[in-house]
């Protein structure tokens, strides 16, 4: 049997920072984590036909907690060695957390069923947040907020928040969870569902703000998931460093757990 007959189908748990990087996708000319991950795999393995997909998008400066991916390659590496090489070559924005074998069925992004986002901001200046946080300059009325939040639970027509060529197909989106709550100084916003249009997660979490800043109101919310209103979701964009990709999910019993915390 030849090496280009092994093919094997890995899946990777990433960490990364995102602050330098122009989002997971691969681009031509700009560093993604895609392209830099790729750049590891053919240092590890080799010149060999390989693939890597991620199991959804990630904005410029948008971080990853546990950001799963599939690699396949013409190799029949175990995966623990492959762990330990990727992250001897992979830069220090990248890390490796796990690597198991998968099915050459498994796909990182047809197969997930769920996503969860953590945003994260402060109401005070930190000399350390810039790169990770949003720092808001009012004061923030927290079960407004949440309020805010519980109204784009549930399967909404999500075309408001949407760029325009994401409006050729559906926008529909099932939102399973939205919980505001703090830890010490910092306030964190987790969105849940089963997946998002570009920029949908941070327009969230501007409107939300907004209606915090009692700017906007709980039927303003309303009236733009009905299309029915002049607010424009994309001039309340919230910066990217404050958005984590924290989970993706492949069952619904692991997903019904999670919504459950």
């Amino acid at each position: 049997m030849s090496r280009t007959d092994k093919r094997r189908r890995y899946r990777l748990t990433l960490e990364y920072d995102g602050t330098n990087f122009s989002g997971w996708q691969k681009q031509v000319d700009a560093r993604t984590v895609q392209g830099d991950v790729l750049k590891g795999a053919v240092r590890v393995f080799g010149e060999v036909p390989m693939d890597l997909q991620g199991c959804g998008r990630t904005d410029s400066g948008v971080h990853a907690l546990e950001y799963v991916a599939h690699l396949e390659v013409a190799d029949d590496m175990g995966p623990h060695e492959v762990a330990r090489k990727l992250n001897e070559t992979l830069p220090k924005d990248i890390a490796v957390k796990s690597v198991d074998a998968a099915g050459l069925r498994f796909h990182a992004r047809h197969n997930c069923i769920g996503r969860s986002y953590i945003y994260q901001l402060r109401t005070e200046k930190s000399a350390f947040g810039k790169r990770y946080d949003w720092w808001v300059q009012a004061e923030l009325d927290i079960p407004a907020m949440q309020h805010a939040g519980s109204l784009m639970t549930g399967m909404h027509d999500f075309a408001a928040f949407a760029e325009k060529k994401e409006l050729k197909k559906s926008t529909k989106v099932l939102v399973h969870k939205v919980d505001v709550f703090t830890e010490k100084e910092i306030l964190k916003i987790r969105v849940v569902g089963s997946h998002f249009l570009w920029h949908m997660v941070r327009r969230m979490v501007g409107i939300m703000v907004e209606v915090g800043s009692s700017r906007l109101t709980d039927k303003c919310v309303q009236n733009i998931l009905k299309g029915q209103s002049d607010v424009l979701p994309s001039h309340h964009t919230a910066p990217g460093a404050g958005l984590f990709f924290e989970k993706a999910f492949y069952d619904n019993e692991g997903l019904a757990e999670f919504l459950k915390q």
